[in-house]
């Protein structure tokens, strides 16, 4: 039924076989590490492209928020109407406001800047030109 394969060849085709084995585990194993690599640096751009944009964030609702504590509330009584409450918004001066734009600008360039740096070294890793 089956061919009868002398036990030399078998061994010399197992010690082959394994070979072989091993260097698809080598070849497989380097493939495993430069994916883990690459996906570390994406995650770590992302991480701090997120964290400027978090940042930027935090800064702009900070000075542009509407707190509670700036809105004058003055409440009208009225007996034969119902309560009215009017709320007015503090006036902030030109200097503040001013101020809270060059802030603004300057904290927009410098996530500009990391975004835009970001974004090259991802250029730069998934270049195919580029020689690892």
């Amino acid at each position: 039924m089956f061919p009868a394969v002398s036990p030399k060849k078998a061994s010399e085709r197992k010690i082959q076989l394994h070979k072989e084995a091993q260097a698809y585990k080598k070849t497989i194993d380097g493939q495993v590490n430069d994916l883990k690599s690459e996906a570390a640096r994406i995650g770590t751009t992302a991480v701090i492209v997120g964290a400027a944009l978090a940042g930027t964030y935090l800064i702009f609702s900070l000075f542009t928020s509407d707190s509670k504590k700036k809105k004058a509330v003055q409440i009208i009584d009225n007996p034969n109407l119902p309560v009215v409450v009017k709320k007015e918004k503090e006036q902030e001066s030109w200097l503040v406001s001013s101020i809270k734009g060059y802030i603004m600008a300057f904290v927009m360039a410098i996530a500009k800047d990391k975004i835009m740096e970001a974004l090259a070294i991802l250029k730069e890793n998934n270049d195919p030109k580029s020689t690892k």
